[in-house]
Order: structure tokens, then sequence, then C-alpha cells
């Protein structure tokens, strides 16, 4: 994971803001008059996709809306994927490269326009998807070209059900 003490720290997401300069919230503090309740509501709740497009946090309908010619969804589209870019490229390194690439949540596992974006900016390290493949929408897939040196798997996470789990094992 990209997040932080909090969700609001890496990559940018549905409502949440995803990294921003620090900065940003001193100026908003001081000059927006904001209050810090306020400004939280606006980092969890009306930022990331939904406060970029002015549409939704949900990537289909940003698609949807950038397939139409709307400008602020296109940008939505292309923050989102950049975030997401910088961030798996911060971490190869730390990794000591790259052996799978794996997509899940929401947008993971629905947005094959996403997967491709980011698959192709990672081609030089030998990422490459099968865009047949790509297209399905099944979960639990290896999307991977053939003769790619690094896995492009989507995988359905079933956040709900670790969560529970988890509690569970705690009751217990």
């Amino acid at each position: 994971t990209t997040m932080g003490f909090t969700p609001l720290a890496g990559v940018m997401m549905g409502k949440r803001c995803g990294s921003v300069d620090p900065s940003i919230l001193l100026y908003l503090l001081e000059h927006g008059k904001y209050t810090v309740g306020e400004l939280q509501e606006i980092l969890n709740q009306e930022s990331g996709l939904k406060g970029v497009s002015g549409l939704s946090g949900d990537m289909r309908a940003i698609e949807q809306a950038a397939s139409q010619g709307h400008e602020r969804a296109r940008l939505a589209f292309n923050m989102f994927v950049l975030s997401l870019k910088q961030h798996i490229g911060s971490l190869i390194p730390l990794l000591g490269g790259l052996d799978a690439l794996v997509f899940a949540g929401g947008i993971g596992e629905n947005s094959t326009a996403v997967r491709k974006e980011v698959c192709q900016a990672l081609g030089f390290l030998g990422v490459a998807v099968d865009d047949d493949k790509n297209k399905h929408s099944s979960f639990d897939l290896d999307i991977s070209a053939e003769g790619a040196s690094v896995k492009v798997l989507v995988v359905h996470t079933a956040e709900d059900w670790a969560i529970a789990g988890e509690c569970f094992r705690h009751m217990a």
C-alpha cells in the first residue's frame, strides 16, 4: 500500500486527495478560511477523482464522461494514472525489482484503461499486457502478454470478508 498514517497519503483515490504538498493545507487554513473539520471533509470526501472531475469518485463514470469529451473527467483520469505510475515507480527500487504487478480493488479490478496505461508506462521493465485478456472481467486472471518478463495479475479483493475475518479472529 502507499497509504501512510491515514489513507490520504499515497495514490489519489475516488474521493481522497492522495499525497499533496503539506503547504497546501497550511495555505487553505490561512487564506481559505476553512476550519480543520471542513478541510478534513474536503480532503477525505471531496477530492481525488470526484474533486478533479467535479462529477464522481467512480472511475467508471470518469471514463464514460472522458470518452464523451468531458475535460475535467479526462484530467481526473490522467491525474489518477500519473499518481499510480509515480507510486509504483517509487516502490520498484525499494523492492529490488518487479516480479509481478497486481491490480486489485475497485479500480484495479474493473478498469482496463487504467491497467493498460500503467503497464504501457512500465514496458521498459518487461511489463506487457495481452489486450484481449485485459478486456475480460473475470478476477484472479493473469493478463500478461506472452513472453512478458513481469507477470500482470488482476486479483479480486474481498476486503469486507478480510475485515470480517479479522474481527471474528479478535473476538474469538
